[in-house]
């Protein structure tokens, strides 16, 4: 009896699933550039942020600041309602401006240091500094010169604000012979290690009719 032959039949091999070399390269490539995306997106936020807060400090220190200004100089002149104004002696008027770049008025305010009722004040830039100077006086007989009121200090913090310009104008008002000052104040102050400056400006009106 004839026995069949049969043919082994061949079988293809098949095709081996993975990732390549360059597909993992690609996807490397990819995932860094993701992570410097993002690390960018954090650090710009980061700076944003960081700015925002230097110009809310810078322009927080220039509010208080004008303020302060603002309510010495509405008192300027104030007598203790004797009925007249005091000024600086010497003084044409209640409030004096000296070359546009510094402001010195007195006021009497009860209950000052040592009983000094009669508060002098100056207002100056000196360099990039925006100082105060002030000096206390028990009776108005003794009223202080501008030049006389000379125990000065900063306003802001000088190694981190430099005041860049700091403009006075001061004009007297007069309606039915009464008379009142009316100052003009321009403040702009920078942090130069941010590059950060802003700009303050107000309109006074003394309240103490001469």
């Amino acid at each position: 009896m004839a026995m069949m032959r049969v043919r082994p039949t061949a079988i293809a091999p098949s095709k081996q699933q993975g990732t390549s070399l360059i597909e993992l390269m690609v996807a490397s490539v990819i995932g860094v550039f993701a992570i410097s995306i993002i690390g960018s997106v954090f650090i710009t936020g980061q700076r944003i942020a960081k700015d925002k807060g230097i110009e809310l400090l810078l322009l927080q220190n220039l509010t208080s600041t004008m303020q302060v200004m603002k309510e010495d100089i509405q008192r300027a002149g104030y007598d203790g309602s004797n009925g007249y104004s005091i000024k600086l002696s010497g003084a044409t008027d209640t409030i004096q401006v000296s070359g546009g770049v510094a402001v010195g008025f007195v006021y009497f305010r009860e209950g000052s240091s040592s009983d000094k009722d009669h508060r002098h004040i100056v207002y100056r830039k000196d360099g990039t500094r925006l100082q105060i100077c002030e000096k206390g006086m028990l009776v108005s007989d003794d009223l202080l010169s501008f030049n006389d009121v000379t125990s000065c200090y900063s306003l802001f913090d000088d190694s981190l604000i430099e005041v860049d310009e700091f403009n006075i104008n001061s004009q007297v008002l007069e309606q039915n012979s009464i008379k009142t000052t009316l100052t003009d104040i321009n403040i702009t102050a920078s942090i130069l290690t941010a590059g950060v400056s802003k700009s303050l400006s107000v309109s006074i009106k003394q309240r103490n009719w001469q």
